[in-house]
C-alpha cells in the first residue's frame, strides 16, 4: 500500500486513547450472534451500511457484501451508505461502487464530505482556507476556492482554517508542517474522515482522523469532526427517513469506535461484522474490553 500504514495494535490503542473524543458510550447490551443480516432483516425497515470493511476491503469487493445487498433489496428494505470517505463526492463513491457489482444510487451514499459545506459556513470569519485533499475536490462549490496543502510551509501559514479530507498524499513531512502550524496559532480545523485506520487487502490505511487526533493532542485544539460517530452523518440518516423509528434502523460496521458507537448513540440498533478492522480477532472480547457493544455480531454482513 503506497499510503501511510498502521498495525492493528496501534491502530487499537489509538482508538482507545482518544475515546475522550467520541459521543458517550452507549448503555451496555448483550450481543446477539447471527450468521448475517439475513437472520433480521425482519426486525428493520433500514438498512444503513458501512462501506470499508463491510462491502468492500480498499478496492476489492466482500463477496457476501454483494449477496446481503441482493438480501435486503428482496426483502424490501430501504438502505443507504454512509462512509467516512471523505476523498470523493457521493455521487463518485456510488460510481466506484457500481464498479465493483453493486446497484447503489448517486442518493443513497452519504459521507463526511456532504457536511463540508455547512462545516465551512459554521466559521464565518474565516475566508481563506486550506485543503488537504484529492483531485477532483469533493464539493467543489466550496472546496475549489481553498489553498492545496502539501509541501510548502507557506501555505500552512497563509491560510486561516483547515480542511482535512484524505490521507492518500499524506506523509510524516506533511504532518509535521500541519502540526507545527496549527500548534503555532490554533485555528479551525475541519476534518472529513474521523477513522483512524481503514482496512485494505493486507493491512490498514492511516487515516485523517488519525492525524487530527495527534494534533488534537499537540495543539491543544478541538477539530470539528465530520463522519462517524459524530452527529451530523445521522442527522442526514434521520432527514431521509424521517418516519421510521431509529430501533428499526440498523447500522451495519467493522469498528466498535465508529459504527457501533456511533449508531447506538443516536437510538440506532448497530451489527458488528468481523470482515474488517477486526477480521480474524475476538471481536466479543475487543468490545467488551472498549464498553462499546453491539446488538449483533456476525462473520460478515
Amino acid at each position: 500500500m503506497a499510503f501511510p500504514t498502521l498495525a492493528f495494535d496501534a491502530a487499537w490503542a489509538a482508538y482507545r486513547r482518544w475515546e475522550h473524543r467520541l459521543p458517550a458510550k452507549p448503555a451496555p447490551v448483550t450481543p446477539r450472534r447471527i450468521a448475517g443480516i439475513a437472520d433480521i432483516l425482519d426486525q428493520v425497515d433500514v438498512v444503513v451500511l458501512d462501506a470499508y470493511g463491510v462491502l468492500n476491503l480498499g478496492g476489492s469487493v466482500i463477496p457476501q457484501g454483494l449477496e446481503a445487498v441482493a438480501a435486503i433489496r428482496a426483502a424490501g428494505k430501504r438502505l443507504c451508505i454512509v462512509t467516512n470517505d471523505g476523498s470523493q463526492a457521493p455521487a463518485a463513491i456510488a460510481a466506484k461502487h457500481r464498479g465493483r457489482g453493486y446497484d447503489f444510487r448517486d442518493d443513497e451514499v452519504i459521507a463526511g464530505a456532504s457536511l463540508v459545506v455547512e462545516a465551512v459556513a459554521a466559521f464565518p470569519a474565516v475566508t481563506r482556507w486550506g485543503i488537504i485533499s484529492l483531485e477532483p475536490r469533493p464539493q467543489p462549490q466550496v472546496t475549489d476556492a481553498m489553498i492545496a496543502l502539501g509541501d510548502d510551509p507557506a501555505a500552512y501559514d497563509s491560510v486561516d482554517g483547515i480542511v482535512f479530507m484524505a490521507t492518500e498524499s499524506w506523509d510524516e513531512q506533511r504532518q509535521a508542517l500541519l502540526s507545527d502550524a496549527l500548534t503555532a496559532r490554533p485555528r479551525p480545523f475541519i476534518v472529513a474522515n474521523p477513522d483512524v485506520v481503514a482496512p485494505h487487502v493486507g493491512g490498514f490505511s492511516a487515516e485523517p482522523g488519525y492525524f487530527a487526533h495527534r494534533i488534537a493532542d499537540r495543539a491543544g485544539l478541538a477539530p470539528t469532526f465530520l463522519g462517524k460517530p459524530f452527529p451530523g452523518v445521522y442527522r442526514l440518516v434521520r432527514e431521509r427517513f424521517p418516519e421510521v423509528d431509529p430501533q428499526r434502523i440498523l447500522a451495519v460496521g467493522d469498528t466498535p469506535h465508529t459504527d457501533v458507537i456511533g449508531a447506538r448513540a443516536h437510538g440506532m440498533r448497530a451489527l458488528l461484522v468481523e470482515s474488517g478492522f477486526l477480521a480474524g480477532r475476538d471481536s466479543l472480547a475487543h468490545s467488551a474490553e472498549c464498553g462499546i457493544l453491539p446488538d449483533f455480531i456476525a462473520p460478515t454482513i
